[in-house]
């Protein structure tokens, strides 16, 4: 992102400071806010709604703990797979955006694959309900693959049409609309993850994916409103260069789809046996992991080979393009070094060879975005566990007690001011973007109305001593993790960061994320030991109460924040200015191969408890830790800054 300019030096007259947002702000805003509720609210009911529908592919008298735990087990592969693509696409979105069509283009008619990939849910659902499994389950498949590539191709484009309407003038209000853009993100998925697991059981799943479509509709719908708002940056080169680049590198990367579709595929098929089964410790893993590849590699072959014909494929059509018009980026600058290895001389490094051929800047971008790529390869594991929230830690919280008692009239305060307060906030957020300010005596007004309803229902559960019960749905537990990062975001600032930067002895990026990897380990500890108390417990009148999972949600959100936050501001300070795009792909690939991860050990429910399937991943992330603190304090790197560009 470009800086404001000092052009007292120029001779031209310094641009006026503006404070006024660019008129196209709010549609981007509204345009998120929605989105990122309709795929919250669809990913909260998704492995619950999966493993519902492989159960009723057997007869009811013979449903068994087994038939269950393989029931969950192919959920569980399939939700993270579904997680896998949605993570995986937006490397093609991103090129297809900047070098083909343009962002609003690809944000719009991904945006109508999105409501369409709903759509299909919806209709699915129906299926279900009508006892139509087979066709429901097609339909499943045929949505989530629709929404991956929507989600996908949207997830690129949005934050870089941002910044695409800021000039100068206005530089200095970035850092707050990507604060505000990152406050409506968990904004719609907490409200999204607390709803639509009550329409899923007050209607049944074909309103519960039907409601997150209607909310991408109207995402759309509101993009499509500030098309004359926007500020459009053309794509480059655009056209027949263009058309190249886009196509090189979707054959490129269909060795990324194969891993995806086998383990889709045939990963369900697996049968770990009763052999491996008898086996305990590091034999039985080790066995696990030789079979399944083996297993792997014999049926999905033909996959893998196909990708290998499409990569050829694509280097052929990568190097005509660049014999029609070089390109400076990651790929060229590879090829070029591995083409001319043969020119190094004594001493020289692998991509030295490139320096005189397209210039220091560019050839340092290839082992900058290695280097950083080494060290990262460990957080995939770090996403592994993290995405499980949506997954086994749903599993988790179906076996336990959810019931909660509360105040009678202070309750349904809470629920209703929580509402209202929301919508007023959004209102207020979305005038204020707009550039309308709303008048402090309104905003007194109002806090003091809800201030004085809520003491009004406080008063009365003192007098009357009522409560209410309610059951909270296994999903809701979910909407813990956007709440609690809009709580220790600010939290560690004040308590933590702030106080190491007055003694002088601040966090490094990487020693944030080494802390956010154990932490990581940690929370899945405690969701062991837990999950192990309800195991001890389990056939009894004894049960676990829910509201003991918001320490390993605690413990988990805040490892994201060290991992995630810190690890996208370092990879893109890290990069070179060429090499931030490429460095970016790389960064939501680590999101996939971690969700393949899950996948991919997802068949050890099958024999494994669920307290040892959250002790594998425990002690992967102890490993996966001790290693990323080792590469982390080997790494030697440079902070590429946009001020440095010539």
């Amino acid at each position: 992102m470009s800086q404001p300019v000092d052009e007292s030096s120029t001779g031209d007259p310094p641009q006026e400071r503006s404070d006024l947002f660019p008129p196209g702000i709010p549609f981007i805003v509204g345009n998120e806010g929605a989105e990122r509720f309709s795929y919250y609210g669809m990913r909260a009911i998704l492995y619950i709604h999966l493993a519902a529908l492989y159960v009723h592919f057997v007869p009811t008298d013979e449903i068994s703990e087994a038939v269950s735990g393989a029931a969950n087990a192919k959920a569980t592969a399939v939700a993270h797979l579904f997680m896998a693509g949605v993570y995986a696409f937006p490397m093609i979105g991103a090129i297809l955006s900047d070098r083909l069509l343009g962002k609003y283009k690809v944000i719009l008619w991904v945006s109508l694959i999105y409501c369409a990939g709903h759509a299909v849910l919806a209709v699915a659902g129906r299926y279900g309900t009508m006892g139509d499994y087979q066709w429901s389950e097609y339909g499943m498949y045929l949505g989530l693959a629709l929404i991956a590539v929507g989600s996908g191709g949207i997830k690129p484009c949005v934050s870089a049409n941002v910044g695409d309407q800021f000039t100068a003038r206005n530089a200095h209000l970035v850092t707050r609309i990507f604060q505000i853009f990152y406050f409506i993100i968990n904004f719609g998925s907490f409200f999204s993850t607390l709803l639509t697991p009550l329409l899923y059981v007050w209607y049944g799943a074909e309103v519960a994916f039907g409601v997150p479509g209607v909310f991408m509709g109207l995402a759309t719908f509101v993009f499509w409103l500030g098309r004359r708002r926007f500020v459009h940056v053309p794509p480059n080169p655009g056209g027949k260069l263009g058309g190249m680049d886009f196509s090189a590198s979707v054959l490129l990367f269909t060795p990324v789809i194969a891993l995806i579709v086998a383990v889709f595929v045939y990963g369900g098929h697996f049968n770990v046996g009763a052999a491996a089964a008898e086996m305990s410790g590091a034999a039985f893993y080790a066995d696990y992991l030789q079979r399944y590849i083996v297993y792997l590699a014999a049926h999905s072959w033909l996959w893998f080979l196909g990708a290998a014909i499409l990569v050829v494929l694509g280097l052929g059509l990568f190097n005509i393009r660049q014999r029609t018009k070089e390109d400076k980026g990651f790929l060229a600058v590879l090829v070029y070094s591995f083409q001319h290895r043969r020119e190094r001389e004594p001493g020289m490094g692998f991509f030295d060879v490139a320096r005189g051929h397209f210039g220091d800047e560019a050839a340092k971008g290839p082992p900058a975005v290695l280097r950083i790529m080494l060290v990262f390869c460990m957080v995939s594991v770090f996403w592994a566990l993290f995405d499980q929230h949506a997954s086994t830690w749903i599993e988790q919280a179906r076996q336990m007690d959810r019931t909660i008692s509360l105040p009678y009239n202070t309750s349904a305060f809470v629920a209703g001011a929580t509402i209202a307060m929301a919508l007023y906030g959004a209102t207020w957020l979305f005038l204020w973007i707009s550039n309308v300010k709303v008048p402090r005596r309104v905003n007194l007004m109002v806090f003091g109305l809800v201030a004085f309803i809520g003491l009004c229902a406080i008063g009365s559960d003192l007098v009357s001593q009522q409560w209410r019960e309610i059951e909270l749905q296994a999903a809701q537990l979910a909407a813990l993790n956007p709440l609690m990062v809009m709580i220790i975001i600010p939290l560690l600032n004040i308590a933590v960061y702030g106080p190491l930067e007055k003694r002088g002895t601040p966090l490094k990026p990487l020693q944030k994320m080494t802390i956010g990897m154990f932490l990581a380990a940690a929370a899945f500890a405690v969701a062991a030991l837990l999950q192990t108390r309800i195991e001890a417990v389990a056939g009894t009148e004894v049960q676990v109460h829910v509201l003991w999972q918001i320490l390993q949600y605690f413990v988990m959100t805040t490892a994201e924040v060290l991992v995630s936050v810190t690890g996208l501001e370092f990879a893109y300070t890290q990069a070179p200015r060429a090499m931030k795009s490429t460095i970016m792909g790389f960064w939501l690939l680590c999101v996939t191969a971690g969700n393949v991860l899950v996948a991919f050990l997802a068949p050890m429910q099958n024999i494994l408890a669920l307290s040892q399937f959250f002790w594998v991943f425990t002690a992967l992330m102890t490993v996966a830790a001790l290693i990323f603190a080792l590469l982390a304090s080997l790494y030697r790197g440079k902070a590429y800054l946009q001020e440095e560009a010539a």
